[in-house]
């Protein structure tokens, strides 16, 4: 009997023994499935946040170009004037009646051209998204007996350029000096 009672204390003890095994191995899983989650939650936060960001910068870009754009506005009206003035377009902004380029500045701003065939260029700095990106009106002398003088706007460093200016087209490519490109 005491042979039987050492063995039913024996089988109880390694009963005891392992579920107190089995609870802390449970423990264990949960806890790392609580710290699974909470680096996968801290991960998302961070996504969200790093997209915020981003967004709040390129809403920033866009208001920079947008209220550049509007404040310069006026140099197509000047290159107009100029052309009906003289029958031909503006080859500079001294021909145009404009002050020399870099003397246009704003939020992104950096210079306002007059190329030549009265093409305007405007010359944005890193705050616009491109260090250095153009943005090109060229005017459009095809129906100005019945529409007027009309301008199209394109530039080769903004993909998204048509959440600043819905009317302006992205045309691809990288980066070309808008005074190094050929007359259009």
């Amino acid at each position: 009997m005491r042979q039987a009672v050492l063995t039913f204390l024996a089988a109880l003890l390694g009963v005891l023994v392992a579920q107190f095994a089995f609870h802390l191995y449970a423990r264990h899983e949960a806890e790392l499935a609580r710290a699974a989650a909470d680096a996968e939650m801290q991960a998302r936060v961070e996504q969200g946040r790093k997209l915020a960001e981003l967004t709040l910068a390129q809403q920033a870009e866009t208001q920079a170009i947008r209220n550049d754009v509007a404040a310069v506005s006026v140099a197509r009206v000047v290159v107009s004037e100029a052309y009906m003035t003289t029958g031909r377009m503006p080859g500079s902004n001294a021909e145009a009646g404009l002050t020399a380029p870099e003397t246009y500045h704003g939020q992104s701003l950096r210079s306002l051209k007059v190329l030549e065939g009265g093409r305007i260029a405007l010359e944005f700095d890193a705050s616009s998204g491109v260090d250095g990106g153009v943005i090109e009106w060229r005017p459009d002398l095809s129906g100005i007996e019945s529409m007027g003088l009309q301008w199209e706007c394109t530039t080769r460093d903004y993909a998204e350029i048509v959440r600043s200016l819905p009317g302006c087209r992205y045309v691809g490519g990288n980066h070309v000096d808008a005074a190094a490109s050929p007359p259009g």
